[in-house]
Protein backbone atom coordinates (compact mmCIF):
# COMPACT_ATOMS: atom_id res chain seq x y z
CA UNK A 1 0.00 0.00 0.00
CA UNK A 2 1.24 3.48 -0.64
CA UNK A 3 2.62 5.45 2.27
CA UNK A 4 -0.10 7.93 3.35
CA UNK A 5 2.37 10.06 5.26
CA UNK A 6 4.03 11.19 2.05
CA UNK A 7 0.76 12.43 0.57
CA UNK A 8 0.46 16.30 0.64
CA UNK A 9 -3.00 17.98 1.23
CA UNK A 10 -4.49 19.63 -1.81
CA UNK A 11 -4.35 23.52 -1.66
CA UNK A 12 -7.57 25.51 -1.02
CA UNK A 13 -9.14 27.01 -4.09
CA UNK A 14 -8.39 30.76 -4.52
CA UNK A 15 -11.01 33.23 -3.35
CA UNK A 16 -10.80 35.19 -6.57
CA UNK A 17 -10.07 33.55 -9.86
CA UNK A 18 -8.14 35.46 -12.44
CA UNK A 19 -9.38 35.33 -16.02
CA UNK A 20 -7.36 33.20 -18.31
CA UNK A 21 -4.85 35.19 -20.30
CA UNK A 22 -5.85 35.66 -23.88
CA UNK A 23 -4.43 33.26 -26.34
CA UNK A 24 -1.88 35.02 -28.52
CA UNK A 25 -3.41 35.86 -31.81
CA UNK A 26 -6.95 35.08 -30.56
CA UNK A 27 -9.08 38.22 -31.26
CA UNK A 28 -12.29 38.87 -29.22
CA UNK A 29 -15.44 37.72 -30.89
CA UNK A 30 -18.23 40.15 -31.79
CA UNK A 31 -20.17 38.89 -28.82
CA UNK A 32 -17.29 39.71 -26.50
CA UNK A 33 -17.09 43.25 -27.87
CA UNK A 34 -20.85 43.70 -27.48
CA UNK A 35 -20.78 42.64 -23.82
CA UNK A 36 -17.91 45.04 -23.10
CA UNK A 37 -19.73 47.93 -24.80
CA UNK A 38 -22.90 47.27 -22.80
CA UNK A 39 -20.89 47.28 -19.51
CA UNK A 40 -19.10 50.51 -20.39
CA UNK A 41 -22.39 52.15 -21.35
CA UNK A 42 -24.06 51.24 -18.07
CA UNK A 43 -21.07 52.45 -16.09
CA UNK A 44 -21.00 55.71 -18.01
CA UNK A 45 -24.70 56.27 -17.38
CA UNK A 46 -24.21 55.79 -13.65
CA UNK A 47 -21.30 58.20 -13.60
CA UNK A 48 -23.30 60.81 -15.51
CA UNK A 49 -26.24 60.43 -13.14
CA UNK A 50 -24.01 60.77 -10.08
CA UNK A 51 -22.30 63.77 -11.63
CA UNK A 52 -25.60 65.53 -12.29
CA UNK A 53 -26.78 64.74 -8.75
CA UNK A 54 -23.69 66.18 -7.11
CA UNK A 55 -23.82 69.25 -9.37
CA UNK A 56 -27.42 69.89 -8.31
CA UNK A 57 -26.49 69.26 -4.66
CA UNK A 58 -23.57 71.73 -4.69
CA UNK A 59 -25.65 74.32 -6.56
CA UNK A 60 -28.45 73.99 -4.01
CA UNK A 61 -25.96 74.38 -1.16
CA UNK A 62 -24.49 77.54 -2.66
CA UNK A 63 -27.93 79.02 -3.32
CA UNK A 64 -29.12 78.20 0.21
CA UNK A 65 -25.98 79.73 1.69
CA UNK A 66 -26.45 82.87 -0.36
CA UNK A 67 -30.11 83.18 0.67
CA UNK A 68 -29.22 82.69 4.34
CA UNK A 69 -26.50 85.35 4.12
CA UNK A 70 -28.88 87.72 2.33
CA UNK A 71 -31.54 87.29 5.01
CA UNK A 72 -28.96 87.61 7.77
CA UNK A 73 -27.49 90.86 6.48
CA UNK A 74 -30.58 92.38 4.86
CA UNK A 75 -31.00 94.84 7.73
CA UNK A 76 -27.31 95.78 7.54
CA UNK A 77 -27.55 96.47 3.82
CA UNK A 78 -30.68 98.57 4.30
CA UNK A 79 -28.84 100.51 7.00
CA UNK A 80 -26.00 101.16 4.57
CA UNK A 81 -28.47 102.60 2.08
CA UNK A 82 -29.81 104.91 4.78
CA UNK A 83 -26.29 106.07 5.68
CA UNK A 84 -25.37 106.96 2.14
CA UNK A 85 -25.80 110.66 1.33
CA UNK A 86 -23.96 113.43 -0.47
CA UNK A 87 -21.56 115.78 1.31
CA UNK A 88 -24.06 118.66 1.37
CA UNK A 89 -26.63 116.62 3.28
CA UNK A 90 -23.94 115.12 5.50
CA UNK A 91 -22.58 118.53 6.56
CA UNK A 92 -26.07 119.96 7.14
CA UNK A 93 -27.01 117.17 9.57
CA UNK A 94 -25.27 118.85 12.54
CA UNK A 95 -24.13 122.36 13.43
CA UNK A 96 -20.43 123.25 13.15
CA UNK A 97 -18.08 122.39 15.97
CA UNK A 98 -16.68 119.23 17.49
CA UNK A 99 -18.75 117.38 20.05
CA UNK A 100 -17.32 115.41 22.95
CA UNK A 101 -18.88 112.87 25.27
CA UNK A 102 -16.06 113.47 27.76
CA UNK A 103 -14.81 117.03 27.43
CA UNK A 104 -11.39 117.21 25.72
CA UNK A 105 -10.84 113.46 26.13
CA UNK A 106 -13.42 111.53 24.07
CA UNK A 107 -15.22 112.60 20.88
CA UNK A 108 -18.95 111.91 20.54
CA UNK A 109 -19.77 108.19 20.19
CA UNK A 110 -16.07 107.44 20.52
CA UNK A 111 -14.13 104.56 22.05
CA UNK A 112 -11.03 104.76 24.21
CA UNK A 113 -8.28 102.65 25.71
CA UNK A 114 -6.78 103.38 29.12
CA UNK A 115 -3.16 102.25 28.97
CA UNK A 116 -1.40 101.86 32.31
CA UNK A 117 1.21 99.75 34.02
CA UNK A 118 0.17 97.51 36.88
CA UNK A 119 -0.55 99.18 40.23
CA UNK A 120 -0.65 102.63 38.64
CA UNK A 121 -4.25 103.43 39.55
CA UNK A 122 -6.00 102.07 36.48
CA UNK A 123 -8.94 100.59 38.41
CA UNK A 124 -9.35 103.76 40.47
CA UNK A 125 -9.44 105.81 37.28
CA UNK A 126 -12.06 103.48 35.80
CA UNK A 127 -14.21 103.91 38.92
CA UNK A 128 -13.84 107.69 38.67
CA UNK A 129 -15.16 107.51 35.10
CA UNK A 130 -18.05 105.28 36.17
CA UNK A 131 -19.01 107.81 38.86
CA UNK A 132 -18.81 110.67 36.37
CA UNK A 133 -21.12 108.96 33.87
CA UNK A 134 -23.61 107.71 36.47
CA UNK A 135 -23.87 111.00 38.38
CA UNK A 136 -23.26 113.38 35.48
CA UNK A 137 -20.33 114.96 37.31
CA UNK A 138 -17.03 116.01 35.68
CA UNK A 139 -14.53 113.19 35.23
CA UNK A 140 -11.63 113.70 37.68
CA UNK A 141 -13.37 116.91 38.68
CA UNK A 142 -12.30 118.54 35.41
CA UNK A 143 -13.66 116.95 32.23
CA UNK A 144 -17.44 117.32 31.80
CA UNK A 145 -19.74 114.47 30.80
CA UNK A 146 -21.73 116.36 28.21
CA UNK A 147 -24.63 113.90 28.05
CA UNK A 148 -25.43 114.16 31.75
CA UNK A 149 -26.10 111.07 33.90
CA UNK A 150 -26.02 107.83 31.89
CA UNK A 151 -26.16 104.10 32.53
CA UNK A 152 -22.79 102.36 32.76
CA UNK A 153 -21.79 98.71 32.48
CA UNK A 154 -18.60 97.26 33.93
CA UNK A 155 -17.57 93.78 32.83
CA UNK A 156 -14.79 93.11 35.33
CA UNK A 157 -12.51 90.12 34.72
CA UNK A 158 -9.87 91.10 37.27
CA UNK A 159 -11.22 91.59 40.81
CA UNK A 160 -13.00 89.24 43.18
CA UNK A 161 -16.57 90.04 44.17
CA UNK A 162 -15.78 91.16 47.73
CA UNK A 163 -12.96 93.49 46.71
CA UNK A 164 -14.90 94.95 43.78
CA UNK A 165 -17.93 95.51 46.01
CA UNK A 166 -15.86 97.37 48.60
CA UNK A 167 -14.12 99.56 46.02
CA UNK A 168 -17.44 100.51 44.46
CA UNK A 169 -18.95 101.20 47.89
CA UNK A 170 -16.10 103.58 48.73
CA UNK A 171 -16.58 105.40 45.42
CA UNK A 172 -19.60 107.26 46.81
CA UNK A 173 -21.62 107.00 43.60
CA UNK A 174 -24.99 108.70 44.01
CA UNK A 175 -26.92 107.04 41.19
CA UNK A 176 -25.95 103.46 41.97
CA UNK A 177 -28.96 102.19 40.02
CA UNK A 178 -27.30 103.49 36.85
CA UNK A 179 -24.25 101.25 37.29
CA UNK A 180 -24.55 97.61 36.17
CA UNK A 181 -21.81 95.26 37.32
CA UNK A 182 -20.95 91.91 35.70
CA UNK A 183 -18.14 90.26 37.74
CA UNK A 184 -16.46 87.72 35.45
CA UNK A 185 -13.37 86.61 37.32
CA UNK A 186 -13.31 82.83 37.06
CA UNK A 187 -16.17 82.80 34.55
CA UNK A 188 -15.98 82.15 30.82
CA UNK A 189 -17.56 84.61 28.39
CA UNK A 190 -16.12 84.48 24.88
CA UNK A 191 -17.58 87.15 22.62
CA UNK A 192 -16.39 85.10 19.66
CA UNK A 193 -19.32 82.69 20.06
CA UNK A 194 -22.67 83.74 18.51
CA UNK A 195 -24.62 82.77 21.62
CA UNK A 196 -22.48 84.95 23.90
CA UNK A 197 -22.70 87.90 21.50
CA UNK A 198 -26.49 87.68 21.34
CA UNK A 199 -26.72 87.47 25.13
CA UNK A 200 -24.44 90.49 25.64
CA UNK A 201 -26.33 92.58 23.06
CA UNK A 202 -29.62 91.89 24.83
CA UNK A 203 -28.06 92.51 28.26
CA UNK A 204 -26.69 95.90 27.21
CA UNK A 205 -29.85 96.89 25.33
CA UNK A 206 -32.18 96.01 28.22
CA UNK A 207 -30.16 98.26 30.55
CA UNK A 208 -29.84 101.11 28.03
CA UNK A 209 -26.07 101.26 28.56
CA UNK A 210 -24.28 104.41 27.42
CA UNK A 211 -20.74 103.45 28.48
CA UNK A 212 -19.51 99.84 28.33
CA UNK A 213 -16.18 99.07 30.05
CA UNK A 214 -14.39 95.71 29.71
CA UNK A 215 -11.54 95.47 32.22
CA UNK A 216 -8.95 94.35 31.27
CA UNK A 217 -9.04 94.09 27.49
CA UNK A 218 -6.81 91.03 27.08
CA UNK A 219 -9.10 88.91 29.28
CA UNK A 220 -12.21 90.18 27.52
CA UNK A 221 -10.64 88.96 24.27
CA UNK A 222 -10.69 85.33 25.45
CA UNK A 223 -11.34 83.00 22.52
CA UNK A 224 -9.85 85.34 19.91
CA UNK A 225 -6.26 84.17 20.44
CA UNK A 226 -4.38 82.43 17.62
CA UNK A 227 -0.90 81.02 17.10
CA UNK A 228 -0.20 83.38 14.21
CA UNK A 229 0.02 87.16 14.02
CA UNK A 230 -1.30 88.59 17.35
CA UNK A 231 -2.77 91.53 15.46
CA UNK A 232 -5.36 89.32 13.73
CA UNK A 233 -7.33 88.31 16.86
CA UNK A 234 -7.20 91.89 18.19
CA UNK A 235 -8.70 93.15 14.94
CA UNK A 236 -11.42 90.49 15.05
CA UNK A 237 -12.14 91.27 18.72
CA UNK A 238 -12.45 95.03 18.24
CA UNK A 239 -14.62 94.59 15.15
CA UNK A 240 -16.86 92.32 17.21
CA UNK A 241 -17.11 95.05 19.86
CA UNK A 242 -18.20 97.53 17.20
CA UNK A 243 -20.93 95.17 16.01
CA UNK A 244 -22.19 94.65 19.56
CA UNK A 245 -22.04 98.39 20.22
CA UNK A 246 -24.22 99.18 17.20
CA UNK A 247 -26.70 96.37 17.85
CA UNK A 248 -27.11 97.27 21.53
CA UNK A 249 -27.21 101.06 21.08
CA UNK A 250 -24.12 101.65 23.25
CA UNK A 251 -22.54 105.08 22.86
CA UNK A 252 -18.99 104.55 24.19
CA UNK A 253 -16.69 101.59 24.85
CA UNK A 254 -13.67 101.68 27.14
CA UNK A 255 -10.86 99.11 27.31
CA UNK A 256 -8.30 99.34 30.13
CA UNK A 257 -5.06 97.74 28.88
CA UNK A 258 -1.86 96.84 30.70
CA UNK A 259 1.40 98.13 29.27
CA UNK A 260 4.29 95.95 28.17
CA UNK A 261 7.69 95.79 29.83
CA UNK A 262 8.62 99.23 28.47
CA UNK A 263 5.68 100.78 30.32
CA UNK A 264 4.84 103.02 27.37
CA UNK A 265 2.57 101.10 25.00
CA UNK A 266 -0.21 98.54 25.25
CA UNK A 267 0.94 95.00 25.87
CA UNK A 268 0.85 92.63 22.89
CA UNK A 269 -0.47 93.53 19.45
CA UNK A 270 0.08 96.95 17.92
CA UNK A 271 -3.53 96.98 16.69
CA UNK A 272 -4.64 97.97 20.19
CA UNK A 273 -3.55 101.44 19.11
CA UNK A 274 -5.43 101.38 15.79
CA UNK A 275 -8.98 100.88 17.11
CA UNK A 276 -9.70 103.63 19.69
CA UNK A 277 -10.65 107.21 18.95
CA UNK A 278 -8.65 108.26 22.01
CA UNK A 279 -5.75 106.65 23.88
CA UNK A 280 -5.53 107.65 27.53
CA UNK A 281 -2.21 106.97 29.27
CA UNK A 282 -1.86 106.84 33.04
CA UNK A 283 1.65 106.79 34.49
CA UNK A 284 3.21 106.86 37.95
CA UNK A 285 6.83 107.75 38.64
CA UNK A 286 9.09 106.32 41.33
CA UNK A 287 7.90 109.02 43.74
CA UNK A 288 4.26 108.03 43.31
CA UNK A 289 3.26 111.04 41.20
CA UNK A 290 0.58 110.16 38.65
CA UNK A 291 -0.04 111.84 35.31
CA UNK A 292 -2.73 111.45 32.68
CA UNK A 293 -2.25 112.21 28.99
CA UNK A 294 -4.43 111.57 25.95
CA UNK A 295 -4.04 111.49 22.20
CA UNK A 296 -6.23 110.59 19.27
CA UNK A 297 -8.56 112.06 16.70
CA UNK A 298 -9.18 115.64 17.90
CA UNK A 299 -7.74 114.67 21.29
CA UNK A 300 -4.44 116.08 22.50
CA UNK A 301 -3.90 116.38 26.25
CA UNK A 302 -0.41 116.94 27.60
CA UNK A 303 0.71 115.09 30.72
CA UNK A 304 -1.62 116.17 33.51
CA UNK A 305 -0.89 115.71 37.23
CA UNK A 306 -3.52 113.51 38.89
CA UNK A 307 -3.98 114.01 42.64
CA UNK A 308 -5.22 111.38 45.08
CA UNK A 309 -7.03 112.36 48.27
CA UNK A 310 -5.72 109.97 50.97
CA UNK A 311 -8.96 110.26 52.96
CA UNK A 312 -11.53 109.72 50.23
CA UNK A 313 -9.20 107.95 47.73
CA UNK A 314 -10.67 110.20 45.06
CA UNK A 315 -8.60 111.13 42.01
CA UNK A 316 -8.82 114.66 40.69
CA UNK A 317 -7.15 116.95 38.19
CA UNK A 318 -6.77 120.44 39.60
CA UNK A 319 -4.08 121.77 37.27
CA UNK A 320 -1.89 120.51 34.48
CA UNK A 321 1.05 121.70 32.43
CA UNK A 322 0.26 122.29 28.79
CA UNK A 323 2.66 121.62 25.94
CA UNK A 324 3.63 125.30 25.96
CA UNK A 325 4.69 125.09 29.60
CA UNK A 326 1.87 127.27 30.95
CA UNK A 327 -0.39 126.09 33.75
CA UNK A 328 -4.10 125.78 33.14
CA UNK A 329 -6.11 125.74 36.35
CA UNK A 330 -9.39 124.65 34.76
CA UNK A 331 -12.77 126.22 35.58
CA UNK A 332 -13.30 127.52 39.09
CA UNK A 333 -15.51 125.68 41.57
CA UNK A 334 -18.16 128.38 41.09
CA UNK A 335 -18.16 127.85 37.31
CA UNK A 336 -18.36 124.09 37.76
CA UNK A 337 -21.32 124.45 40.13
CA UNK A 338 -23.14 126.58 37.58
CA UNK A 339 -22.25 124.22 34.76
CA UNK A 340 -23.55 121.19 36.65
CA UNK A 341 -26.86 122.92 37.47
CA UNK A 342 -27.30 123.96 33.82
CA UNK A 343 -26.73 120.40 32.63
CA UNK A 344 -29.13 118.96 35.23
CA UNK A 345 -32.07 121.40 35.42
CA UNK A 346 -34.33 118.94 37.27
CA UNK A 347 -31.81 118.11 40.00
CA UNK A 348 -31.13 120.52 42.86
CA UNK A 349 -28.44 119.13 45.19
CA UNK A 350 -27.36 120.51 48.52
CA UNK A 351 -23.88 121.88 49.04
CA UNK A 352 -22.74 118.60 50.61
CA UNK A 353 -23.98 116.56 47.66
CA UNK A 354 -22.59 119.05 45.15
CA UNK A 355 -19.16 118.64 46.74
CA UNK A 356 -19.39 114.90 46.18
CA UNK A 357 -20.53 115.33 42.59
CA UNK A 358 -17.63 117.63 41.77
CA UNK A 359 -15.03 115.78 43.83
CA UNK A 360 -14.12 118.84 45.92
CA UNK A 361 -14.35 119.76 49.58
CA UNK A 362 -17.62 121.06 50.98
CA UNK A 363 -15.90 124.26 52.11
CA UNK A 364 -14.94 124.99 48.50
CA UNK A 365 -18.56 124.64 47.39
CA UNK A 366 -19.73 126.85 50.29
CA UNK A 367 -17.29 129.59 49.27
CA UNK A 368 -18.40 129.30 45.63
CA UNK A 369 -22.11 129.50 46.56
CA UNK A 370 -21.50 132.57 48.69
CA UNK A 371 -19.65 134.22 45.80
CA UNK A 372 -22.51 133.43 43.38
CA UNK A 373 -25.19 134.65 45.80
CA UNK A 374 -23.44 138.00 46.29
CA UNK A 375 -23.14 138.64 42.55
CA UNK A 376 -25.43 141.31 41.10
CA UNK A 377 -27.75 139.98 39.96
CA UNK A 378 -27.38 136.76 41.98
CA UNK A 379 -26.26 133.81 39.89
CA UNK A 380 -27.54 131.12 42.27
CA UNK A 381 -30.47 130.74 44.65
CA UNK A 382 -30.42 128.69 47.87
CA UNK A 383 -33.98 127.61 48.64
CA UNK A 384 -35.49 125.88 51.65
CA UNK A 385 -36.13 122.22 50.98
CA UNK A 386 -37.59 119.26 52.84
CA UNK A 387 -36.11 118.24 56.19
CA UNK A 388 -34.45 121.61 56.59
CA UNK A 389 -32.27 121.09 53.51
CA UNK A 390 -31.05 123.93 51.30
CA UNK A 391 -30.95 122.86 47.64
CA UNK A 392 -29.17 124.91 45.01
CA UNK A 393 -31.12 126.44 42.10
CA UNK A 394 -30.27 128.63 39.14
CA UNK A 395 -32.40 131.80 39.03
CA UNK A 396 -33.89 130.85 35.66
CA UNK A 397 -34.93 127.48 37.04
CA UNK A 398 -36.65 129.17 39.97
CA UNK A 399 -38.54 131.44 37.55
CA UNK A 400 -39.61 128.48 35.43
CA UNK A 401 -40.77 126.55 38.50
CA UNK A 402 -42.83 129.45 39.83
CA UNK A 403 -44.39 130.02 36.39
CA UNK A 404 -45.36 126.35 36.17
CA UNK A 405 -46.92 126.49 39.62
CA UNK A 406 -48.99 129.55 38.67
CA UNK A 407 -50.23 127.89 35.50
CA UNK A 408 -51.17 124.77 37.45
CA UNK A 409 -53.03 126.86 40.03
CA UNK A 410 -55.19 128.72 37.50
CA UNK A 411 -57.56 125.81 36.68
CA UNK A 412 -58.04 125.09 40.39
CA UNK A 413 -58.86 128.72 41.07
CA UNK A 414 -61.36 128.73 38.21
CA UNK A 415 -63.07 125.70 39.70
CA UNK A 416 -63.33 127.44 43.08
CA UNK A 417 -64.78 130.57 41.47
CA UNK A 418 -67.50 128.48 39.82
Amino acid sequence: MPDQTDKQPSPDPPLFTQPAPPIPGDDPTPDDRLVAMIGDHRQGEEIRKLTEYFKLYETAKERARAEIEAEKYAADLEALDARSRDLTAFIDEAPPGLRYDVGELLPAEGNFTLVAAKKTGKTSTVIELIRAYADGSPFLGRFPITGGPQNVSLCDYEMGDDQLREWMRRAGIQNTDRVHILPLRGHHLSLRTPGAREWVVQWLRDREIGLWILDPAHRAATGFTTKGDPNDPVQEFTETLEQIKRAAGVRNIGLPIHTGHSGDDARGASRWGDWPDAIWKLTKDKNGRRTLSAEGRDVDLAETPVHRDPETRRLTVSAFDTASGSTYQGPSVAERVLGWLRDNPDDHPTQRRMAGLLGVRRESVADAVEELEQARPPRIVVRRGPRNSHPLWLPEHVTAEESAQREAAQPRQAELDE
